[in-house]
């Protein structure tokens, strides 16, 4: 707690980082993040402890999130992603030199779980010159109609498809980024 870089702690919202931990709490969302992939089991493992302290902590929804930044191997490599994901055809007459800033695409779960996944691509604003940024969002939806504790339901989840999340992250990641 010494070492806690605190941003604001108030009873509305509370902010802060400690070495590898982001955390960002309000009153309607709990968000954990890391930049280290080495503590994406230790992050896991704090929101199952907090959340297992907090059973009763009504959850509707959560999501298991990825980000990176890839460094395309030329401009001509990171111009073909952009065309591939954000056709030119459409704007043509209606824009001088078009290009893409954000593609965000939703698709269905794969699984059982109600909810959906989302991907986002946009030019990377770290990996310069030519690089992209990709977002995946798994998100998941506890269903109104399910008896029970909304709570306990996420973190099974969590706790059964952290890896799947991850892996699945990976893969869209890797295949937008493959020439």
């Amino acid at each position: 707690a010494d070492r806690a870089d605190i941003k604001i702690v108030s009873p509305e919202v509370s902010v802060f980082s400690i070495g590898w931990l982001a955390v960002e709490v309000t009153q309607d969302r709990f968000a954990a993040r890391t930049s280290q992939i080495q503590n994406l089991e230790p992050l896991r493992d704090l929101v199952l402890g907090t959340f297992g302290l907090l059973r009763h902590t009504p959850v509707k929804q959560m999501g298991i999130n990825r980000q990176s930044h890839f460094r395309s191997p030329s401009e001509e490599a990171w111009h073909t992603l952009g065309h591939r994901l954000a056709p030119k055809e459409p704007w043509v007459g209606l824009l001088e030199k078009p290009g893409m800033r954000r593609v965000q695409v939703q698709g269905i779960r794969p699984d059982k779980y109600k909810g959906r996944i989302s991907v986002a691509v946009e030019p990377s604003l770290r990996a310069k010159p030519f690089g992209a940024f990709i977002e995946v969002n798994d998100h998941y939806e506890n269903d109104a109609e399910e008896k029970g504790n909304q709570c306990d339901r996420m973190m099974v989840i969590l706790s059964t498809s952290w890896q799947t999340s991850l892996d699945r992250s990976l893969h869209i990641m890797q295949t937008l980024m493959k020439p």
